[in-house]
């Protein structure tokens, strides 16, 4: 992926052509201020010389784009109204889901890049400071404060954020979308997590399950009662654990994860033997789903057809499908059918649950601006544009009076419209049909409002999940946005595949039966042979240059 070659020529071409490069110095090098453009498109002009809109804008754009009703963003009736605000129209060169790693790599290897990228954090070998480093995009660091004053203004107000979008060595490399709850800056509610059949627990007058041994019995008593199949149905990813939610109990995460500032192991660490030990228990019990390898629980595909017929009683999933959504959509057929959050376990009431996933932080998806792009100053203003405060309705929940309604107290709630597209068929869920016609929902970029999408689901108590899940804390997880240097990239890269897969395999192992658990400390053995002291020194390295950003 990484052609070293190719981005040579590249930051020669844009040297000679003045446009903007990292280049490859040692220091990273710093960006020019790109191609000028005419003052209808912003050009070189002062921030107080320019307005909204500009005369036929144009820049494009790469997403991969999960939509199952339109191609293209520009569909979208919010996109829409966008453009006519900007004056700029967007190219977008939208890959499906499943394709984008494939066809992000066909793309970088051409050297045919469109103006920004999304999401190249997660297809770029080394995230974006390596796409910096290789050519491949600009580096921002004195272009931000001049076209980017929204941008900026949350840097400057939120240090928290500041930190996460700066590099190791205090440059700016790319614009993060940024988390808030109507304005405010601030993690996500935590939108998934363990659920169970609310009403199967007043049936038995059980309480919601808070400790390891309370889930233990509400499991058994669901499989005595209901003779589901999969009392819990989990699954073969995410370290067999869902989101690490039972894992965490014992101190330890399915990966890597910190004991304060020091980066740990889980598979090396007693904690997850005591896992492992109480997932053998369960699954011999049968309280585990015996098919959780091949249903992949953890991506949430199989809890419908489980946890909707009765064939599981708890499992994982997200807030827009708990409560009564899937007697809404047609899989639950019981009419007391309600499906309730529940915090991670621990192992002693009192305890503080901790969380094995990131779902609260305050940076999400990144957009850089490529060597390619011949209107940087354009293209840094329309990402700032998303930043505005009156433009965050517009991108989550499209336009007042079309899609919401907003009443006497400033709430909004859908619009009529909406609503008759899920009542007449059409769609199937008030998101379903936001998200097809109006709006790029939880695609959205510059800053996203988590807040809005409350109104998609009055009515059904989904939210109530939230009151769950946002007990949890994050202590044990990482800093996701630490990086490792290209070096220590490759060399993590090079050990750690293997490493994993015999986490997996021996993993399934030891709950399944298949391996006595006098052979655990055989497999942590190996784990050190196999180079997992290294793994953790680089990990270790990356946090602690966080630490010291």
């Amino acid at each position: 992926m990484k052609k070293k070659v190719i981005a040579l020529f590249l930051v020669l071409a844009m040297i000679v052509a003045s446009f903007a490069a990292c280049g490859k110095s040692e220091n990273g090098g710093k960006a020019n201020e790109g191609g000028k453009a005419d003052s209808a498109q912003g050009g070189d002009t002062s921030e107080e010389e320019f307005s909204w809109p500009v005369k036929d804008g144009k820049l494009s754009m790469w997403l991969w784009w999960s939509n199952n009703y339109i191609e293209n963003p520009n569909e979208l009736v919010a996109m829409q109204e966008y453009e006519k605000q900007t004056g700029v129209h967007v190219d977008y060169v939208a890959v499906p889901q499943a394709e984008a790693q494939e066809k992000f790599n066909l793309m970088i290897a051409s050297g045919e890049y469109p103006d920004i990228i999304r999401s190249a954090e997660s297809y770029y070998t080394g995230g974006i400071v390596q796409a910096c480093t290789d050519g491949v995009t600009i580096e921002l660091t004195d272009l931000v404060p001049k076209y980017m004053p929204n941008y900026m203004k949350i840097r400057n107000d939120y240090p928290a954020f500041a930190k996460d979008t700066t590099t190791d060595d205090g440059r700016l490399v790319g614009v993060y979308t940024v988390a808030s709850d109507y304005g405010e800056v601030k993690g996500e509610s935590v939108w998934a997590g363990l659920c169970l059949r609310k009403d199967w627990l007043d049936e038995l007058g059980l309480q919601t399950p808070e400790t390891i041994d309370e889930w233990h019995t509400v499991l058994k008593a669901f499989k005595d009662n209901y003779n589901c199949e999969a009392p819990l149905l989990i699954g073969a990813q995410n370290g067999y654990d869902v989101m690490g939610d039972f894992i965490s109990a014992y101190g330890v995460l399915g990966e890597f994860y910190k004991e304060g500032n020091t980066v740990k192991y889980g598979p090396c660490e007693d904690g997850y033997r005591q896992w492992v030990q109480l997932f053998r228990d369960w699954y011999a019990e049968g309280l585990i789903d015996p098919n959780f390898i091949s249903n992949d629980a953890s991506m949430m595909n199989a809890a419908g057809d489980y946890i909707g017929t009765g064939r599981a009683g708890a499992s994982c999933n997200i807030w827009g499908l708990t409560a009564d959504v899937y007697k809404l959509q047609g899989i639950a057929t019981d009419e007391n059918f309600f499906l309730q959050g529940a915090p991670a376990p621990v192992l002693n009431k009192g305890d503080v649950p901790q969380i094995g996933f990131a779902t609260s932080e305050i940076t999400k998806e990144t957009l850089v601006v490529t060597t390619n792009c011949k209107d940087v100053p354009l293209a840094l203003r329309w990402l700032d544009n998303t930043f505005d405060q009156k433009n965050v309705l517009l991108k989550s929940l499209g336009i007042e009076g079309e899609s919401v309604v907003k009443d006497d107290q400033g709430v909004y709630h859908a619009s009529e419209s909406l609503q008759g597209m899920v009542s007449s068929g059409e769609r199937t869920s008030l998101s379903d049909a936001l998200f097809s016609k109006y709006t790029l929902g939880t695609s959205d970029f510059g800053l996203y409002n988590w807040g809005n999408f409350s109104v998609l689901y009055e009515g059904n108590r989904a939210m109530e999940a939230y009151d769950y899940w946002n007990k949890g804390h994050f202590d044990l997880m990482l800093p996701a946005c630490r990086t490792l240097t290209e070096e220590e990239q490759n060399a993590f890269n090079s050990i750690y595949t293997s490493i994993r897969t015999l986490v997996q395999e021996n993993t399934i192992k030891f709950i399944t039966g298949q391996k006595p658990m006098e052979e655990y400390d055989s497999f942590v053995a190996d784990l050190h042979t196999y180079g997992i002291d290294d793994c953790i020194k680089y990990q270790q390295a990356a946090v602690d240059r966080y630490n010291a950003r």
